[in-house]
């Protein structure tokens, strides 16, 4: 029964994918396996929340882009609502056209976000990665306002495994210059927490929150019990944390 549970892959997905979908580098494998991930994800979340799939009815993924991680939600809670919201308007469409969701649109001012009642599972996947720190604090009061009691928020961060990328010149995360990428990592490695804003941009980019900072963040809010933290979890990269809103 748990290996069944745990099959990242049992379901048959829609596989249609957007021209405009810049998270497809051409590689349809590692495409769809990054939705795969997720959901394993989102499985063990919902498995130590001491729940089952079926009482999953209302699902939000946000930002769902154009829909790679909600095409295995659509094929894995075939009865639930799932809304797609995103700050691109043109991916939120695809998304209810291909995958039939709810479609909701992201705005830069939260207030501005109008999503219908409130959700049993909320995804979200690497927004945290691309905010300040005093944006996360924003958001993690908005997903949790909009979470059922009982209901499981899960989301992604850049944790350790990215910093030693950055270190080793393996990867730049689309960081302009070598002296950026060296502020980053002193103040990841001075508090935990760092963040720097892409090129001509004045609130997004790229942040890097060790394991422990994040926990800590989280204790803050007493209606979330921290249920898990998997280090690597997403596509063996990001961080991925688990919460379930207090009855």
């Amino acid at each position: 029964m748990l290996k069944d549970f745990f099959n990242p892959n049992p379901y048959d997905v829609i596989d249609v994918i957007s021209d405009f979908d810049d998270m497809f580098q051409g590689n349809r494998q590692h495409y769809f396996h990054v939705g795969y991930s997720a959901f394993y994800c989102i499985k063990l979340s919902i498995f130590l929340a001491n729940k089952n799939l079926q009482d999953i009815k209302k699902i939000l993924d946000f930002p769902c882009g154009y829909g790679r991680v909600l095409r295995v939600l659509k094929a894995a809670f075939p009865e639930a609502q799932i809304t797609a919201c995103d700050i691109v308007r043109d991916a939120v469409d695809f998304c209810q056209k291909v995958f039939d969701a709810i479609p909701a649109y992201s705005d830069k001012n939260l207030d501005n976000v109008m999503l219908k009642g409130h959700f049993d599972l909320i995804w979200v996947g690497s927004l945290f990665t691309h905010l300040d720190l005093n944006v996360w604090s924003k958001f993690l009061y908005f997903f949790e306002k909009h979470l059922n009691p009982g209901g499981i928020l899960i989301f992604t961060s850049h944790g350790r495994y990215p910093a030693s990328l950055l270190r080793k010149s393996k990867s730049t995360y689309g960081l302009e210059t070598e002296e950026t990428i060296k502020g980053l990592i002193y103040s990841f490695d001075d508090i935990g927490f760092a963040f720097s804003n892409y090129f001509h941009s004045l609130d997004y980019g790229i942040s890097l929150a060790s394991p422990s900072f994040v926990l800590k963040m989280l204790e803050q809010n007493y209606r979330l019990r921290i249920i898990m933290t998997l280090e690597k979890g997403w596509d063996n990269h990001q961080d991925v944390f688990a919460c379930v809103k207090r009855q």
